[in-house]
């Protein structure tokens, strides 16, 4: 039996962001890591401050995040077999743009 390999998907967190925002950007306005750093803090601070307030974020030909209510559930634990119930929340929500899906699609 032959095995397949693993891939691993690159992972892309907030440094290796700032250092990509630096190098395509900060460079050619001299602004220098630690500027930058804080304008993706700031971002990313207000971005999350907007879906806690319940407001819609939308960058056109990227994407919009908003936050919806998930209904209430009846779930089972499946060690002692009873019922509960999980009451409803709010959930962040993200939908891609179709040219943002269009461009993914064609990179193979």
């Amino acid at each position: 039996m032959v095995k397949a390999k693993k891939t691993t998907t690159p992972i892309v967190g907030k440094s290796k962001l700032v250092e990509r925002v630096y190098n395509s950007i900060g460079k050619k306005y001299s602004l220098n890591k630690n500027n930058v750093e804080m304008m993706v803090n700031g971002l990313l601070e207000e971005v999350k401050k907007a879906l806690v307030c319940g407001e819609e974020i939308r960058l056109p030909s990227y994407f919009s995040m908003k936050t919806t209510i998930s209904k209430p559930r009846v779930a089972m634990n499946l060690q002692t077999k009873k019922k509960m119930t999980i009451p409803a929340k709010r959930v962040p929500k993200v939908k891609f743009s179709n040219d943002l899906k269009e461009e993914i699609a064609k990179k193979k």
